[in-house]
């Protein structure tokens, strides 16, 4: 519980959440639902609403809630935790620890100091530099330390060049495009959030469908360059630069030189890491998880002569909340599924659709997709509902989950309109913008998504990619 949370405030929230539940499962299960569906649905509202209030720590309220089916009478324990510890649990501990040895060896500052001046001083190039900077480097490690690396080359820049904090429509520019920048690059691979593999595990699982690393990649990383130069020309109209040219850029240049050579610790990470993403790539063909392939390098990193890692920056470096959220998520997602109320939520929301064009199913599942992030700004919630229901249309339908269930998975990133997503959140304490002015281009961001994703994956369909 934080700290400025009034105990009167917890305890109310706490009734009001046992309450609802209690009234609610009185009533006489609707028509074609049974009264264990009826109560996962109930339960699923009850833990959406503790996931966003936080009235309980994230991380205790994903563990205690997966007890409560049994006692509820929805499901046995043991069936709901063999849907708790899934794979994705895992590759995000290992992909928190390589996204730290990425930041300490300072190899991450090294590739962003050449990245960020590739296109000169102007301003608006240098939005641009930022901005690709921050989708590319996002496609294969988190975003949030993507965020904060380059946050921290541009504030020196913003602060040289006259840009102050709450007043610079530039420094709005730049400190609202780099987090949607990174937020963007990590729909590109399975890799660039552990989203990613919650909704590759939750398709398997409930559509009974996979989809590999290169699968995904073929239309996730076009998909994400041309959004992220959406995104930079959307920026640049809403907060025109109030400057022509940037400086600092010789402070970059003497940082650079300060560098020096890669260093051994820089170059066993690159080694590592080049192994990691063979595998993650050729997974189809080896068989090999990529939670495992995460989780080999990082045992690596621990090796003597290796010394890229201790136990203890591994600890500080896992998120231990979005780790237990994953498994509670997937394990809510399959009560949903296996007790019926999927099937009976796809029909009341989605069956409406059955006879439309696949084209207009996708851009309806991706703006719901992107939409719902307004009222549950919990993107593990929303997959964990959301993936049953639009596998039981795709069924309906007789078309193949998957293009159904990746646009959920794609827009799963898109926390723009509302940003309280700690992506955004990275750079928002340095005052160069307020929580509303992200809302403007992130909105027009959004609806420009929704088509495109669509179409890209009306595109991987017609040329076999998936």
């Amino acid at each position: 519980m934080s700290k400025k949370t009034s105990p009167t405030k917890v305890y109310i929230e706490l009734a009001v959440a046992i309450i609802f539940y209690i009234v609610a499962s009185m009533i006489t299960p609707p028509s074609g639902l049974t009264d264990a569906g009826w109560k996962a649905i109930l339960l699923m509202i009850v833990c959406v609403y503790v996931w966003v209030t936080e009235f309980i720590p994230v991380g205790i309220s994903s563990c205690f809630l997966m007890f409560l089916p049994a006692l509820l009478g929805i499901q046995d324990t043991n069936s709901v935790l063999q849907n708790f510890g899934i794979a994705t649990m895992f590759f995000v501990m290992g992909a928190l620890i390589i996204a730290k040895v990425f930041i300490d060896t300072g190899l991450g500052y090294r590739i962003s100091l050449y990245i960020t001046p590739m296109f000169g001083s102007k301003s608006k190039n240098v939005l641009l530099s930022l901005m690709l900077c921050g989708c590319l480097i996002s496609s294969i490690l988190v975003d949030i330390p993507t965020c904060i690396i380059l946050a921290g080359i541009a504030y020196p820049m913003l602060q040289e060049s006259g840009c102050e904090p709450g007043k610079s429509k530039f420094g709005k520019a730049v400190m609202i495009g780099i987090p949607i920048s990174a937020a963007i690059g990590g729909i590109a691979t399975p890799a660039g959030s552990g989203l990613n593999i919650l909704t590759i595990n939750l398709l398997n699982n409930i559509g009974g469908e996979n989809i590999t690393f290169l699968q995904w990649t073929a239309i996730g990383y076009p998909m994400a360059i041309v959004l992220t130069f959406i995104a930079w020309i959307v920026i640049s109209l809403i907060f025109k630069p109030e400057i022509d040219h940037v400086k600092g850029f010789g402070n970059i240049k003497q940082k650079k030189h300060e560098l020096g050579p890669m260093t051994r610790d820089e170059k066993k990470f690159l080694v590592i890491f080049a192994c990691v993403l063979i595998l993650w790539v050729t997974q189809s063909m080896t068989g090999i998880e990529t939670a495992f392939a995460s989780l080999l390098a990082v045992c690596v990193f621990f090796l003597p002569g290796m010394d890229l890692m201790t136990w203890d920056k591994a600890k500080s470096a896992i998120s231990w909340d979005s780790i237990l959220l994953m498994g509670s998520a997937n394990a809510l997602a399959m009560i949903l599924s296996t007790q019926g109320a999927a099937e009976w939520l796809s029909d009341l929301c989605l069956g409406g659709l059955v006879d439309s064009s696949l084209f207009v199913i996708l851009v309806v599942i991706t703006a719901f997709g992107i939409f719902s992030h307004i009222l549950v700004p919990v993107a593990n919630a929303v997959l964990s509902v959301c993936v049953p229901i639009v596998c039981v249309l795709a069924t309906t339908i007789g078309v193949n989950p998957l293009y159904l269930v990746l646009p959920l998975g794609f827009t799963a990133s898109a926390v723009f309109i509302i940003p309280l997503d700690p992506i955004p959140l990275t750079t928002y304490g340095y005052g160069y913008w307020k929580l509303p002015e992200m809302a403007k281009p992130g909105l027009v961001i959004s609806i420009i998504w929704i088509p495109i994703c669509a179409a890209f994956i009306l595109a991987g369909r017609s040329l076999g990619i998936i």
